[in-house]
């Protein structure tokens, strides 16, 4: 994930949680507005998030290098930042007063409230890193998926590049099979019974001895008597055999 977005992503939930806490109003700041409350605790969790993010960046790096628990790291970190951080409330909350240093004992009541809040804003960072390391984890282990490449008929190969992308029909003459296309014939050296095999997975049939005709290529067809005559594009005629009338007939070909 770019930083800045994992900035805006950690900046949102410290928001989310100066204004819960400016609803709520704890550690008695209830009494104040709720302008005065909103301003307060927003301002205290940028700031805290200023502190406590480089403390817990540092303590996972701690944490690597030394093999350590990260959670205990954290923990650790969160201690050592809530300090600073409990000065600062405090400077804030005189603002206005005479300043002056806390006694012992409103020093430590204030870490404590600090070190709540604080612990509050590090365990939802750690959700949201948590998850966002889960997330790319999971990215980097799904296989990318295989497009399968549509597979055309093996006689393709055979024939020369300017031939086109279809295949109306073959026809044999003496040693050789002529394949008619969009863009005209070839002739290929091969048996018709091993051309006709290669022309899978094309949706045709041999309708003549000497003739396979590719289903999507016949245009019409023109009767002559008894005798039929599949026509194909450019003017190509191809015969049908009486004994493969009743077979195309049954299929819709004719």
């Amino acid at each position: 994930m770019p930083p800045a977005r994992r900035f805006l992503i950690d900046l949102s939930i410290m928001l989310a949680i100066g204004l819960l806490l400016a609803l709520m109003g704890p550690f008695g700041t209830f009494a104040g507005s709720v302008a005065f409350r909103l301003v307060y605790w927003v301002t205290l969790m940028v700031a805290g998030y200023a502190l406590y993010h480089p403390a817990m960046m540092a303590a996972s790096r701690v944490a690597a290098r030394l093999a350590l628990p990260e959670a205990a790291m954290w923990a650790a970190a969160g201690v050592v930042a809530s300090v600073p951080m409990t000065a600062l409330v405090w400077v804030v909350g005189r603002i206005g007063y005479t300043t002056r240093w806390p006694t012992p004992e409103q020093a430590l009541a204030l870490y404590v409230n600090v070190g709540l809040v604080g612990a509050i804003g590090t365990v939802m960072l750690w959700v949201a890193r948590r998850r966002r390391e889960a997330a790319l984890v999971l990215a980097e282990s799904e296989p990318e998926p295989v497009v399968a490449e549509p597979v055309g008929p093996a006689l393709f190969e055979r024939l020369p590049p300017g031939f086109g992308p279809t295949l109306h029909a073959l026809e044999m003459e003496d040693h050789y099979v002529r394949a008619h296309g969009a863009y005209g014939s070839a002739l290929i050296l091969m048996r018709m019974r091993d051309a006709v095999a290669e022309t899978a997975p094309l949706a045709g049939a041999q309708v003549h001895r000497s003739w396979w005709v590719a289903r999507d290529a016949v245009e019409r067809v023109r009767r002559e008597g008894r005798n039929y005559r599949l026509v194909l594009p450019g003017g190509v005629e191809a015969p049908v055999a009486r004994g493969a009338v009743p077979t195309l007939v049954a299929e819709g070909w004719i």
